[in-house]
């Protein structure tokens, strides 16, 4: 699924960011695949694929739902 539609950056694209770039915020993301962000919708559903990146290491279980569901929000950058 797409995560940033100005960028065309789906979860597969944000993990690995994370994974072999070791990104832990969105703007992270956006340096590791050369580009930079727009409109910032993509903000809040990029740091949840973040953190299920952290949380879940390699698996591809697609619950990014379910593991920030007890997670305070993050302020915006």
């Amino acid at each position: 699924m797409y995560v940033c539609i100005c960028n065309a950056l789906k979860e597969k694209d944000v993990r690995r960011a994370a994974e072999q770039g070791g990104a832990t915020r969105p703007a992270e993301v956006f340096r590791f695949h050369g580009c930079a962000p727009q409109c910032g919708k993509c903000a809040c559903h990029m740091r949840a694929e973040l953190l299920q990146a952290r949380t879940c290491g390699n698996c591809d279980c697609d619950d990014a739902a379910a593991v920030t569901a007890n997670i305070e929000p993050i302020a915006a950058e």
